[in-house]
């Protein structure tokens, strides 16, 4: 497989999703597990369904396939140690260098949006594993948004 080179820049944001091998449903079995493998590491946003999570993170001055492949690692090998051997992850990632604010907003609708998208929910404001609830207290969001209508995204987001 040829090596997918990734441009990194200092204190830059970037969107990612991460989805586990065959779309097993394994990410809300233990979400300590989750929380436990980013323990360096803050995320932005996130959104984390029973398949695969989106999030949001600075990378400061780190690479972020080192991120990626240490979470990757770690999480792995917390799952291997708990509940059975084998492959967790599908091979890579999507990665998106956020661009400016308007990017930035895009992004974080579509991260809040997904459990609606993938009928988890009708209100996104119910489900419990995404950063939906800190950003409507800091009054990014509104009550009623991703309700009212429903919300639509025309990029790709690596799903």
């Amino acid at each position: 497989m040829k090596t997918l080179r990734r441009k990194n820049l200092k204190d830059q944001y970037y969107f990612i999703t991460i989805v586990t091998l065959e779309r097993k449903s394994i990410l809300l079995n233990d979400i300590n597990l989750f929380w436990n493998s980013w323990s360096t590491y803050k995320l932005y946003a996130w959104v984390i369904l029973p398949d695969h999570f989106h999030c949001i993170l600075k990378v400061n001055d780190n690479d972020i396939s080192k991120i990626i492949h240490n979470f990757k690692i770690k999480y792995s090998r917390l799952y291997r140690d708990k509940y059975q051997p084998g492959k967790v992850w599908q091979n890579r990632f999507w990665d998106h260098m956020v661009r400016n604010q308007e990017d930035m907003n895009k992004h974080l609708d579509y991260i809040h949006y997904n459990p609606v998208k993938h009928n988890y929910v009708n209100n996104p404001h119910e489900y419990q594993y995404s950063s939906l609830t800190s950003f409507y207290d800091d009054g990014y969001y509104e009550k009623d948004w991703g309700i009212r209508e429903p919300l639509d995204f025309d990029d790709n987001f690596g799903e």
